[in-house]
């Protein structure tokens, strides 16, 4: 558990020092994967519906774009992943989060239960690192729409919930 704790800080650590490098966030950062859904199964982009989601929402710290290269510290990719975008609390003092992945070949159900599994380790490491943080996690919403599905964790889920829906209606 320590070192899960250990390196999960260090990860945020090192991400929150390249989030202080300057520049254009959306060409600095990256973050969804470089491949474009096709335009008949997508009316917008995980990037572009992420950013409208963290936009309508009030979190209680920054929240980044994390490059693709630090998604694996938080996600289990499954197959059928072509596009994702996560936002994150760089500093890691709030477990709070947008992330939105489009899955091809009818893998959402794979990448819920990823969601899942993630949202637990997230729960296991913050029980005595930030108790606080803890309800944030058990209302956690999972939304999905066709080949859209995400996950929000903040104190309000609803306006982000509310932005996916119309975004993918």
């Amino acid at each position: 558990m320590k070192k899960i704790l250990a390196f999960s800080l260090a990860a945020l650590l090192a991400l929150s020092m390249t989030a202080c490098s300057g520049g254009d966030e959306s060409s600095s950062s990256g973050g969804s994967s470089s491949s474009t859904p096709s335009a008949s199964t997508a009316s917008v982009s995980a990037a572009d519906l992420a950013k409208q989601m963290v936009d309508a929402t009030t979190f209680n710290d920054e929240m980044i774009q994390i490059s693709e290269d630090v998604v694996p510290n938080y996600y289990n990719l499954p197959d059928g992943v072509d596009d994702y975008c996560v936002y994150l609390c760089p500093t890691g003092a709030t477990v709070e989060e947008i992330s939105v992945f489009h899955l091809t070949d009818g893998a959402v159900a794979d990448m819920r239960t990823e969601i899942e599994r993630h949202v637990d380790a997230r729960t296991t490491e913050y029980e005595s690192y930030r108790p606080e943080e803890i309800p944030k996690l058990d209302n956690a919403a999972i939304v999905e729409s066709g080949d859209y599905i995400a996950v929000i964790i903040a104190d309000d889920t609803a306006p982000a919930s509310q932005v996916f829906e119309d975004a993918l209606a």
